[in-house]
């Protein structure tokens, strides 16, 4: 077991792991990435929590995005790779198997970090670092960043006390990225506003209500 528990590994240290708590069969990972029509093999692997893919690109190596995507669809979220490697060829060792030390770490940028649009974007991304303790862009997905379930509880109070908001925890399931977490609460609070009178409105005294209140809200958390 890894410090603090993170990674367990069951019987079967290739394929089999426990991460958080959660039972991963990483073979399983690897088969779903082959699946994709630019790949020919592909091989997972866990490191302090997080998991990795390494594959060999049949021509024109796919996206991380589609990769991504494609792992979304299939798989549940606590198995979602956080990164994707391409390799000319996947490294073997005397016998015949994959040579898991020799398997590069994923190379700056890979992770595809987009920076955050606007303040709400912003403010989603700094709660989302704050509790994986790691940097994180408008695409991260929580999950496949490291997050669990206890800390998505933490990360709905947070999210709800930095923006007057009543977030449901399936949200993060359903829409586990900075961007898409961004843009509920963005829809959140225009319904609310949507629903007020034009006095309460006019009582703010803002020309443009709509994005000043999300600014305010955002900032005063900040």
């Amino acid at each position: 077991m890894l410090d603090g528990g993170e990674v367990e590994f069951l019987g079967r240290a290739d394929t089999q792991v426990k991460i958080r708590g959660y039972r991963v069969e990483l073979a399983e990972i690897a088969a779903v990435v082959a699946e994709h029509p630019r790949v020919r093999q592909a091989v997972a692997t866990a490191h302090d929590g997080l998991i990795r893919v390494a594959y060999v690109p049949d021509g024109t190596a796919p996206s991380p995005r589609s990769l991504a995507a494609l792992c979304a669809a299939r798989l549940p979220a606590y198995m979602q790779p956080a990164a994707f490697t391409a390799l000319a060829a996947i490294p073997l060792n005397a016998n015949g198997k994959v040579d898991l030390g020799a398997l590069p770490a994923p190379a700056p940028g890979e992770g595809e970090l987009v920076a955050p649009r606007g303040i709400v974007e912003e403010r989603v991304a700094e709660i989302f670092s704050d509790l994986l303790a790691a940097p994180v862009g408008a695409h991260t997905g929580f999950f496949r960043a490291g997050g669990n379930s206890i800390l998505a509880i933490r990360l709905v109070a947070a999210l709800q006390d930095a923006f007057d908001v009543d977030l449901p925890i399936r949200a993060v399931f359903e829409g586990p990225t900075v961007a898409e977490l961004a843009a509920l609460i963005e829809d959140l609070v225009r319904s609310e506003l949507d629903a007020m009178s034009d006095a309460e409105l006019n009582a703010y005294g803002k020309e443009d209500v709509d994005g000043l209140r999300l600014d305010d809200r955002a900032a005063a958390s900040s």
